[in-house]
C-alpha cells in the first residue's frame, strides 16, 4: 500500500463522505460503507474495551447523534494508504457524542469489494 496511489485518494474520499453523511444524520452512508463483517474495537481510556459489529455500531451512532446539537466534521488525517484491494487510514477526530467534545484517534481498515471501498475494522482510542 502506498500513500500516493489513486486508490488512497479514493479511500480518503470514502471516509470524507462517511463523516459528512453521518454528521448530517444521513445514516444510509453507514450501510453502504461498513462491510457486513465489520468489527469495531473502542478503547475508552486505558481500561475498557468495547467490541461491536456493524449492526451494533450503527445503532450506537444513531443513538449518540440524537444527543448531539452540533456534530463536528473536524478531522486530521495522519496516514492514508491503499493499493488495488486494501486501504488503511489513521485519523484524529473531534467528536461530541457524550455532551463533551473529545479527541479520538482511529485506525481504519478498508477492502475494495462489490465495486466500492468498505470499512472492515475500526480501532478507536478515546
Amino acid at each position: 500500500m502506498t500513500p500516493n496511489s489513486p486508490q488512497a485518494a479514493d479511500v480518503k474520499a470514502t471516509l470524507d463522505k462517511l463523516i459528512h453523511g453521518v454528521t448530517s444524520q444521513g445514516f444510509d452512508v453507514l450501510e453502504m460503507t461498513y462491510h457486513d463483517e465489520m468489527r469495531i474495537y473502542m478503547l475508552k481510556g486505558h481500561e475498557v474495551l468495547h467490541q461491536m459489529d456493524k449492526v451494533g455500531f450503527i445503532a450506537h451512532m444513531k443513538q449518540s447523534m440524537d444527543a448531539v446539537d452540533t456534530p463536528s466534521t473536524w478531522a486530521k488525517y495522519h496516514l492514508v494508504e491503499a493499493d488495488e484491494k486494501h486501504g488503511h487510514i489513521v485519523i484524529s477526530r473531534k467528536v461530541n457524542l457524550t455532551g463533551n467534545e473529545q479527541m479520538v484517534t482511529l485506525s481504519i481498515d478498508f477492502v475494495y469489494e462489490d465495486s466500492r471501498w468498505q470499512i472492515t475494522r475500526e480501532v478507536i482510542f478515546t
